[in-house]
This record gives structure tokens, C-alpha cells and sequence, in this order.
């Protein structure tokens, strides 16, 4: 909770003043052996405390609660199958404007097994809450909540099949200040098989998830109403059966996942105001869904996919992407690199603009447009190319452009062969299609204002219509070779 208190007085009512302090507590535990038990509490002033226990199945309980300037907390466990639970809660006072940091709490656990919970509740001014959770070992379990003012969280865990989860911010805004400063770092290393979930209610959060090995799954929330705020989010996961969700609502939202190799999946999706958003995924069963929803969104998706292999009818789930970004500054960039890849984009009004490049193999993309401000450029790079499948480019009025180069094929999966279709509906259109080479057919609606459209197919059993319903209408197509027909229809 953030709040300034200014009062003049003399000094010697400052003293007349001054509460009596019931002494500095400070409390040491040291305990060898199976089974032991340490249960700490302490109330007022300065609350520290250290509990060190050797061994297997003991249990560290640790309450400091009131303490008037914060609290200190240490455990240190070595051994299987430990529990540590650290309970801080501030007075509130900020007694004399003497800062500190607040609550401390520092928990470290070698061996399998072991359970740490962290729970600080910090209600004095701009003061940080710290908690650093350490774990060596695998099937660790970490737990932090964190309550006002400004916190920080950092968990480590080293070895396989570990847990952590942070929970920061909200108590119901702490008195509307909003509920503060958040901040989180997650660790997890070791051959995988992690789960990492993050929390952040409001208000400067940001995160950062860093998992290696197999089968890990990392999940992060920002939200929490009342203009939410300052998020931003980094998931790094590398090895197999990945799979990252980050959610955020509000205010100067980012994003940014990479996850090298194996079953990727990722999912983001930013609600209102500066949004960003990079997905990097390096193949195999690579997907990503993007949603972004007002302000200055821009995202990019780079999936590097393969593939494509035997019995495959494409497009297989080794790559796809769909962004949607609604409202303001959109501009998106999706790039699939081989075999067979799809990608479906749709932005909804502003400054659109869109590139996709699906460098070959069993391609697909489909891009829609919406007014105004326009532009979309595709390249796909061969085999069963095909833009169509419903819409295949749409940009539905004012500032159109659009330009397609799919370089060849098709022969008839999911037919009609290696397609185009662009429908640009008013405005200042453009088109520009290029095809390369066998099953070919184009299809381009500009209806009004000022179109130009251009079309080259190059070879065999070429087809292309074009429909440009008045304005300042120029259309050119040129197809080489085998069974071409052509059609344009220039307005009425």
C-alpha cells in the first residue's frame, strides 16, 4: 500500500511520542535428525529468525506477524521430504519513517520432496517484500503469495518434476491503492517435467519463466482490473512437450515466448493498450494462437516448422499460427518455415498492414483484412499452395494493397489446386498475384475506386477472373501455357 504521511512536531514530542519496543526478537534453531519439528512465532518489533534442519521429514513453521519495522526469515533444509512455512505481516506503521525492507524470507531446500510456502503481507510504505525459495532436488513444491507493497519473488529449482506457484498482489486492492510493484522470477531446470503458474493482480507486474527439459507447462496471468498495469511476461522453455499460456488485460502489455523444439504450443492474449507479443517456436508440432485486442498491437510469430512426412495429407498440426488483433495499430508478421504449414490472421480496423511467409510444402494462409488503412503481402513458396479455403485475402475497403506469390503445384489436394482469391471491396486497390506453374486459378473482386490488378500465372491448366466493378480500372494478366482462361469484367 503506498501512502505518504507528512507531520511536523517538535522533537521532544516526538520522543514524549515514541511507544515503548518490546525488543528485538531474534530466534535460532539448529535440529539433526528425522521427524523433528520447529515452530517459531513472533510478535512485534523486530521479528528474526533462522531454523536449520538436517535430515529427512521435518517440519519448519515460522509466524511473524506485527512486527513493527518487518521481519527476517532463513530456512535451511537439507534433506527429502521437508515442509517449510514462513508467515510475515508488517504493522503497518512504517514506525518513524524508518524504511527497511520489510519482510524478508529466505527458504532453501536440498533434497526430493520438500514443500515451501511463503505467504507476506506487507501494509508500510513503498517497502519491499522479499521471498527467494531455493530447491535442489526434484518433485519440489514451491507456494508464494505476496500482498502489497512492492514485491519481489524468485524461485529456484534444480533437478526434474518440480512445482512453482506465485501468487502476487490483490487483499482487495489493499485499501485502493491497487496492490503494488510485483515482480517474479521462476527457475526450473534439470530434464523437465516442471510446472510453473504466475499470478500478478495489479499493479507494475512483470514475470519471467525460464524452464528446461521435457514436459513442462508454464501458465501466466496478468491481470486484475482498475486499468490493470505495467505488464510484461517472458516464458523461455527449451526440450519436448512444451506448452505456454500468457494471459494479459490491460496497459502497457508485452509478451514474448520462445520455446525450442518438440510439441510446442503457445497461447497469448493481450487486452488494451500498448500490446505486444513475439512467439518463437523451433518445430516439430509447433501451434500458436495470438489475440490482441486494442491499442498499438503488433505481434510476430515465428515457428520454423517441418513435418510433412509419410501418409501426411497437409496441413498437419507442425505449425500453425492464427493471430487476431483488434482495434488500433495493428501490424503482424507470421513466418513458417517449411513443410506443412498454415496460417490464418485477421486484423479488424486501423492501420492494418500483414506479412505472411510460408517457405513450402502443404501451405495455406488466409488473411482478412477489414478497413482501413490496409496492406498484405503473402508468399508461400510451393506445393499444395492454396490462399483460398474461405477467404484468402479479403481487405473489405479504404487503402488496399495486397500482393501473393505462391510459386507452384497444387495438383489437387484440398483443391482447387494452387489458389488465389482476393476480394478488396473499394478504395485505393491494388492487387498483384504471381502463381509459378501447374494447377493454377486466381480470382480478384476489386469493386470500385481506383484498381489496378495484375496477374501472372505461367503453365498448365491456368484459369484467372478478374472483376473490377468501376473506378480507375486496370487489369493485366499474362498465363503461358496449357489450358488458360481468362476473364475480366471492368465496370458496368
Amino acid at each position: 500500500m503506498q501512502k505518504l504521511l507528512l507531520v511536523t512536531v517538535s522533537a521532544a514530542a516526538l520522543l514524549a511520542a515514541a511507544p515503548v519496543v518490546a525488543g528485538d526478537n531474534t530466534s535460532a534453531v539448529n535440529q539433526t535428525g528425522t521427524n523433528a519439528s520447529a515452530t517459531v512465532n513472533q510478535g512485534g518489533a523486530n521479528s528474526d529468525s533462522t531454523v536449520n534442519q538436517g535430515g529427512n521429514l521435518n517440519n519448519a513453521v515460522v509466524n511473524q506477524n506485527g512486527a513493527q519495522l518487518g521481519a527476517k526469515s532463513t530456512i535451511n533444509q537439507t534433506g527429502d521430504g521437508n515442509h517449510a512455512n514462513v508467515t510475515q505481516a508488517d504493522d503497518g506503521s512504517d514506525y518513524l519513517g524508518a524504511g527497511g525492507p520489510i519482510d524478508v524470507s529466505n527458504v532453501a531446500q536440498g533434497g526430493n520432496g520438500n514443500t515451501a510456502n511463503v505467504t507476506q503481507n506487507t501494509g508500510t510504505l513503498q517497502i519491499q517484500s522479499n521471498s527467494d525459495v531455493n530447491q535442489g532436488g526434484s518433485n519440489n513444491i514451491a507456494n508464494v503469495t505476496q500482498v502489497d507493497d512492492e514485491q519481489s519473488s524468485s524461485v529456484s529449482q534444480s533437478s526434474d518434476g518440480n512445482t512453482a506457484n506465485v501468487n502476487q498482489g490483490d487483499a482487495s486492492k489493499v485499501a485502493s491503492d491497487g496492490s503494488f510493484g510485483n515482480g517474479s522470477s521462476i527457475n526450473q531446470h534439470g530434464a523437465g517435467g516442471h510446472t510453473a503458474t504466475v499470478t500478478q493482480s495489479s499493479l507494475l507486474n512483470n514475470s519471467s519463466v525460464d524452464q528446461d527439459g521435457a514436459a513442462n507447462s508454464a501458465t501466466v496471468t496478468q491481470n486484475g482490473g482498475s486499468g490493470d498495469y505495467g505488464n510484461g511476461s517472458a516464458v523461455v522453455q527449451s526440450g519436448d512437450h512444451n506448452g505456454a499460456q500468457v494471459n494479459q488485460y490491460g496497459m502497457t502489455n508485452n509478451s514474448n515466448v520462445g520455446q525450442s523444439g518438440s510439441y510446442d504450443s503457445a497461447s497469448v492474449a493481450q487486452t488494451g493498450s500498448d500490446n505486444g507479443s513475439s512467439v518463437g517456436q523451433s518445430s516439430y508440432h509447433d501451434i500458436a494462437q495470438v489475440n490482441q485486442a486494442g491499442s498499438a498491437n503488433s505481434s510476430s510469430v515465428n515457428q520454423s516448422s517441418g513435418d510433412a512426412g509419410i501418409g501426411s495429407p497437409y496441413p498437419t498440426s507442425a505449425a500453425y499460427a492464427y493471430v487476431n488483433q483488434v482495434g488500433d495499430d495493428n501490424l503482424s508478421t507470421i513466418d513458417q518455415s517449411g513443410a506443412s504449414n498454415w496460417a490464418v490472421l485477421n486484423q479488424t480496423n486501423s492501420n492494418n498492414e500483414s506479412h505472411i511467409a510460408q517457405t513450402g510444402t502443404g501451405t495455406f494462409a488466409n488473411v482478412s483484412q477489414s478497413g482501413p488503412g490496409n496492406y498484405s503481402q503473402v508468399s508461400q513458396s510451393g506445393t499444395n499452395t492454396n490462399l483460398n479455403v474461405a477467404v484468402g485475402v479479403r481487405q473489405s475497403g479504404s487503402s488496399n494493397e495486397s500482393y501473393v506469390d505462391q510459386s507452384g503445384l497444387g495438383t489437387v489436394y484440398n483443391s482447387w489446386e494452387n489458389t488465389v482469391d482476393i476480394d478488396q471491396s473499394g478504395d485505393d486497390n491494388l492487387s498483384d498475384v504471381a502463381q509459378g506453374g501447374q494447377d493454377n486459378e486466381t480470382r480478384i473482386d476489386q469493386s470500385g475506386s481506383d484498381n489496378l490488378s495484375y496477374v501472372i500465372q505461367a503453365g498448365t491448366t491456368n484459369h484467372a477472373y478478374v472483376d473490377q466493378s468501376s473506378g480507375g480500372n486496370l487489369s493485366n494478366i499474362n498465363q503461358s501455357g496449357s489450358n488458360s482462361t481468362a476473364t475480366v469484367t471492368q465496370g458496368m
